[in-house]
């Protein structure tokens, strides 16, 4: 009897990834470039450690939205809903992306005024906050710990250079915040 391939086999073959990296802090970049990979018949459906896998369908076109929301239920995801907006996947239960279709008439964006914009870039800033304050322990514990080999100088140049990369991440939030409030 010959095996059936997994779905998520199926996908995989089927499927077209690209590998894109994109700050919390360029949700709208990251939006605007799955909505012209949707234009040109790319249609997003999954999200992982910077690589996205697109559904081939030139027949149909989307915008697309994400939403940094923590501890969500049922009445978040009906909210879109009922505004026409469809869950396409969440990554980390934090970050959700959803989708319309373009010819979806009075298309708009949910959570986009400035007062919810805000919101969310504080709710993203105190949860990175949060991984750059373990990581900098992680660095003092790393620098306590020193015996000079190259696995030393290897992780604490790591660690130093994620550190870097969160520091102006959260620069990045804190002017958004700030361009949001004047």
């Amino acid at each position: 009897m010959p095996r059936r391939l997994s779905r998520n086999w199926e996908e995989k073959k089927m499927g077209i990834k690209k590998f894109r990296f994109f700050l919390a802090s360029d949700i709208e970049k990251e939006e605007a470039w799955l909505t012209e990979m949707s234009r040109q018949g790319l249609h997003f459906y999954k999200y992982k450690f910077g690589m996205y896998y697109f559904e081939e369908d030139p027949n149909v076109s989307y915008v697309y939205q994400t939403d940094f929301h923590q501890q969500v239920d049922d009445a978040y995801f009906q909210l879109y809903k009922d505004a026409s907006w469809e869950h396409v996947t969440s990554y980390i239960d934090s970050f959700h992306y959803f989708r319309t279709k373009t010819d979806n008439p009075g298309i708009k964006k949910i959570y986009s005024d400035a007062e919810s914009a805000v919101e969310s870039l504080k709710r993203m800033m105190k949860m990175y906050m949060a991984i750059f304050l373990s990581l900098i322990v992680i660095q003092i514990a790393l620098l306590l710990m020193w015996r000079g080999s190259i696995i030393d100088y290897f992780s604490n140049g790591i660690v130093f250079s994620v550190i870097l990369l969160y520091v102006y991440l959260l620069s990045t939030l804190r002017k958004r915040i700030k361009y949001y409030l004047r």
